[in-house]
């Protein structure tokens, strides 16, 4: 069973993944997903009797993966009802994905390395102005017409805030990779900033 680590060293290289489109996991950050089909059901319940831990990643087509994703601990789950999960991950590190083959139950296992995100691990506080986070936030969510208690947005710390809204903002999936594969939470903050002023701004009118 995987502990809390503050060392690459101590994660497991070899782990199960699950591409997914428009869903990113972020060290320190949590998702909700719903298991259904029958190869993920196989892979969730191998997880969960080993040490829970699995990968999220984009794919870039069927048969081709981004080549970073983020693996992350199951630390809630329910079974629905026979071969359907309700699955918690919270993410731990990302990493570089280096090959991955299918296994006899039908899912993928891959061969990882975190070596070029060793601050993932770090409790180094987010260096962010939440109020220059907040006001284009405002306009982008207000021009998408997302509802929101801002009460709440108000009062969380910004670190959760950047993860929670990076993974949950109706971004593409090229634009979440970005923010997946950003250098750090400031990065990732002022990417965020360019994209909710983007997004507020509707879409671009070609000029013949």
């Amino acid at each position: 069973m995987l502990k809390n680590t503050e060392n690459i060293a101590d994660l497991p290289k070899i782990v199960p993944i699950f591409p997914l489109s428009e869903v990113i996991l972020l060290p320190k950050g949590q998702i909700k997903l719903n298991i259904f089909e029958n190869r993920y059901v196989n892979m969730t319940e191998d997880c969960l009797a080993s040490d829970r831990i699995l990968g999220m990643i984009q794919p870039i087509k069927e048969n081709k993966l981004y080549e970073v994703g983020c693996i992350g601990k199951i630390i809630h789950f329910i079974e629905v009802e026979q071969n359907k999960f309700f699955i918690e991950l919270k993410g731990i590190c990302r990493y570089k994905l280096i090959n991955h083959s299918i296994t006899k139950r039908k899912y993928r296992m891959a061969e990882v390395n975190y070596s070029d995100f060793n601050n993932d691990l770090s409790t180094k506080k987010a260096n962010i102005n939440k109020k220059e986070f907040l006001e284009p936030m405002k306009k982008y969510f207000d021009f998408q017409n997302i509802q929101t208690d801002w009460s709440i947005i108000n009062r969380a710390p910004i670190e959760l805030l950047v993860n929670s809204l990076a993974q949950s903002c109706p971004f593409s999936t090229i634009e979440k990779q970005a923010l997946l594969e950003a250098e750090d939470i400031n990065s990732r903050a002022n990417l965020m900033i360019s994209l909710f002023e983007i997004g507020a701004a509707g879409p671009i009118r070609r000029i013949n």
